[in-house]
């Protein structure tokens, strides 16, 4: 009896010591990815981020979109194109022009813009692959644009909320906040994106230069809050294109899921997003729970789980033979993906299949030999442009500056 009882009592050591040790270690290692980027980069301070180069910006943006917040970064660009929707000048043209106006459709069109986000995280700034990735968002832009149903302003936005929304989005509901390095990245990406898509920022801000990629953001979520309070506002067409988006996430749910699913978004849409997309209000109970979840998850991977050792790929390189590029991730719909075991058969594609969702398949539909820039946008646009998306990268080439400073502050020895 004696002798079992002191075994018990060694067990029960030898467990507290293993729990013990593996807390520490998740302790020891959670910050190391940040800590190794930031040596690696060397922007110790504020005032050493204004001598970021754009290369560094992509590395950032890399880091955080396939390291340290693979998921969560992907839902805030996701969250930020479903924001961008609730302003009246984009809802207009996607509810009149685009296929996002209609659910049997919108799927494509939802994982192409996605795509196009995607590639600015995965190549590098100077490369062709990242080049045409602007230029095809420009040649779908461009009819819009000579029109007049796309203004400057509506570009801005855009481009503000691709900035902003992962770094509200990560902060509100990740492990841990992004740091000032990281924010300026995020700045310094987009201020060159947007440049690149002619985007007149001295016509909306007053200016056309900063300090830094923050002074940057912060200048442009000013600027932001005005055009939100003008521009955000119900009417008929953000509510189509709100309802089939909404209508989009939810078919990607199992059908037990998906009212749970609703609620969800109702609460992180915020009341500004519901009010101007005519949502109802969530219930005081799933408000609770929903923001009790998501605190449970940050507060399990910053104390109880280890870094990611390997990367989530999104993308491919480009195929050398044919340059088609294959797509990892989707929402619903398995577009440029590639039908082999892994992708088919790997845990998270069983739940997917388990619950009734798509998976990739050989199926010529969804184009599992991956996707050349001309493949991107609304059907009727498919295969077209092939010889402006050429000329308008090359062009692009001349204007991408991607080894000088693209902000002005004090230069950093």
């Amino acid at each position: 009896m004696f002798n079992l009882e002191r075994q018990g009592g060694s067990w029960v050591s030898v467990a507290v010591v293993g729990v013990l040790g593996y807390l520490t270690l998740c302790q020891a290692l959670r910050f190391r990815h940040i800590k190794a980027l930031q040596a690696q980069l060397n922007y110790p301070d504020r005032a050493s981020l204004s001598r970021m180069t754009v290369h560094d910006a992509q590395k950032i943006i890399n880091f955080l979109y396939y390291q340290e917040f693979p998921l969560f970064y992907d839902l805030s660009l996701r969250f930020a194109l479903f924001k961008t929707y609730s302003v009246t000048n984009v809802a207009r043209v996607l509810a009149t022009s685009s296929d996002l106006s209609r659910l049997d459709v919108a799927g494509k069109r939802y994982e192409d813009t996605s795509i196009l986000y995607t590639c600015f995280a995965r190549y590098q700034p100077d490369t062709e692959v990242f080049l045409k990735a602007v230029a095809r968002m420009n040649y779908l832009h461009a009819p819009y644009v000579k029109a007049g149903k796309i203004l400057n302003k509506d570009l801005l936005y855009v481009l503000f909320a691709s900035m902003g929304e992962p770094v509200q989005f990560l902060r509100r509901f990740e492990w841990r906040p992004l740091t000032d390095m990281e924010v300026a990245g995020l700045g310094t990406l987009w201020k060159h994106v947007g440049d690149l898509m002619g985007i007149d920022f001295k016509a909306e801000l007053g200016k056309d230069q900063w300090r830094d990629g923050i002074d940057f953001m912060d200048d442009v979520r000013v600027w932001a809050r005005a055009y939100e309070n003008e521009f955000m506002q119900p009417n008929d067409h953000v509510q189509q294109v709100g309802n089939v988006t909404m209508d989009l996430l939810l078919v990607s749910h199992p059908k037990f899921a998906r009212p749970l699913a609703y609620q969800g978004v109702l609460v992180i849409l915020g009341d500004r997003m519901r009010h101007a997309f005519r949502f109802p209000e969530p219930s005081l109970g799933i408000t609770c729970l929903t923001y009790t979840l998501l605190l449970l998850r940050a507060f399990s991977l910053r104390h109880l789980c280890l870094p990611r050792f390997f990367t989530s790929e999104a993308l491919s390189d480009p195929d050398p033979k044919t340059g088609r590029i294959h797509h990892y991730r989707y929402m619903r719909e398995p577009w440029y993906n590639p039908p082999t075991f892994w992708t088919r058969w790997n845990p998270e594609a069983l739940i997917t299949w388990v619950t009734g969702g798509l998976i990739p398949s050989k199926s010529a539909e969804w184009k599992p030999e991956g996707f050349l820039y001309e493949d991107i946008g609304p059907r009727s646009k498919m295969g077209k442009g092939i010889d402006e998306l050429s000329k308008t990268a090359a062009d692009l080439a001349t204007k991408s500056h991607v080894s000088t400073r693209p902000f002005i502050g004090p230069a950093v020895s």
